[in-house]
């Protein structure tokens, strides 16, 4: 059970204006700009080594480059801040590498010569710096949210407490009675179902007007979780969704782009696997499948069949240790090798890279019509990977089945490039350990 404690009062930040979020923010901004400073100072080193004979004026210049990419790896930390904390690793190597590795696309795109040393020190500089700032500020940071009333804390445990999610982050929890212990916390909890009074609204206005930062319980259960509670979901979801519609046409882009590219390198490894399937067990190599895609639209997802044949089968959950899967199959599974076929599906549109797993069209039509907002999944095109497989990995009841669709609408609502990348770096970890593989 979620457990509050007594407010501790920090006499010393007291003439600051705002809530604790407000002053982190300011930390944060601070912490960047300082780092300027340390490309200052190796600029100013590159160019005394440089007239020393012992580098390049293009190191300099090199350096000078690098500064680009560390402040959109501030910039690109700074818009991921709404993901739970325990993806703090990632989101700081996400952060650091990405804009480095756009700059040197930049630099071969239009010849621009550059010094690998000084990238490299640009780099590392951004990595070391974002990693400390991001540990001191949010990862080791444990936030404090004030609540008025109990009823909030309740509502909360009901959206931590569900089968198969991740443990969520650290978090206190602390009663409010008046404007100076609002100001101590990071935000204030509340309830936005609460039947409004003419001294609560008040109150609360004389929070705001203070700058103190309110969150409902449903994005303050997201923010811990990385899911959405479906007991919760607000009249924004839609508004929200909308808010990313036009990323939809960017993403088409770039999955078209990433499969030509991965092409390659994963048909020769499929034509091995497709060889090994048929010296096993006789029957198709490639498993046809109707899956319900974006909008609701039915499409034949491909994959490498790694069962063996059974014309009579219904559309069930597959369990550990399934007695249909063969030997090449439960290889291919653990690794995601049987997907490689989807990538025609992501090719010719019926899917993306990064997105909510389609399901079997008899399980979308039951779960439509026993799980609440179930169809919302639909509102994005479905994917290779997704969210709710590299935090939760594979489901096998309808209860996990309940979670999974927290963590699919959270994509839904929060989608990004930021967010894909994310899981994109997630499932790398996902084929090298086989993590929530059946």
């Amino acid at each position: 059970m979620l457990k509050s404690e007594p407010l501790r009062r920090h006499a010393a930040d007291t003439h600051i204006g705002g809530s604790e979020t407000v002053r982190r923010v300011s930390r944060m901004l601070g912490w960047a700009c300082l780092g300027l400073v340390l490309f200052g100072i190796n600029t100013v080193l590159a160019e005394i080594a440089h007239h020393a004979g012992a580098v390049t004026y293009v190191f300099t210049r090199t350096l000078l480059w690098s500064i680009a990419p560390y402040l959109f790896a501030f910039m690109m930390l700074h818009r991921s801040l709404h993901l739970p904390a325990m993806e703090g690793n990632s989101l700081a190597g996400l952060a650091s590498t990405f804009p480095f590795v756009a700059l040197l696309f930049v630099f071969a795109a239009f010849h621009i010569e550059y010094s690998r040393g000084a990238l490299l020190l640009g780099y590392v500089t951004t990595l070391a710096w974002i990693w400390i700032g991001y540990r001191r500020y949010v990862h080791n940071y444990v936030p404090v949210f004030g609540y008025t009333d109990p009823h909030t804390l309740e509502q909360l445990e009901s959206m931590l407490t569900m089968p198969g999610a991740a443990p969520p982050s650290r978090i206190r929890f602390e009663p409010i009675g008046s404007l100076e212990d609002a100001r101590h916390c990071d935000g204030l909890m509340v309830d936005r179902g609460t039947t409004a009074d003419p001294e609560r609204t008040r109150q609360l206005a004389q929070y705001k007007l203070s700058h103190v930062r309110m969150y409902s319980v449903e994005r303050v259960g997201e923010m811990l979780t990385g899911r959405v509670g479906l007991a919760h979901i607000d009249e924004n979801f839609l508004d929200d969704y909308a808010a990313h519609y036009l990323y939809g046409y960017l993403k088409r882009a770039i999955d078209t782009v990433a499969v030509v590219c991965l092409a390659p390198i994963l048909v020769p490894i499929g034509a091995l696997v497709a060889m090994a399937i048929r010296m096993e067990t006789p029957g198709p190599t490639v498993f046809r499948q109707e899956r319900v895609g974006l909008f609701g639209k039915p499409f034949v997802m491909l994959k490498f069949r790694s069962m063996s044949v059974d014309p009579n089968a219904s559309a069930q959950f597959a369990a550990r240790r399934d007695p249909r899967i063969t030997r090449v199959g439960r290889i291919i599974r653990k690794y995601r090798l049987d997907e490689i076929p989807q990538l025609w599906n992501v090719l010719v549109g019926h899917m993306s890279l990064i997105g909510p797993r389609p399901e079997q069209a008899p399980m979308v039509e039951e779960f439509s019509g026993t799980i609440p907002y179930y169809p919302y999944r639909h509102l994005v095109r479905p994917g290779l990977s997704g969210w709710a497989q590299v935090q939760q990995g594979y489901v096998g009841t309808y209860a996990e089945t309940v979670t999974k669709l927290g963590y699919d609408l959270y994509y839904v609502k929060h989608c990004s490039f930021a967010l894909d990348l994310l899981i994109g770096v997630k499932t790398v970890r996902t084929l090298v350990t086989g993590f929530g593989a059946r």
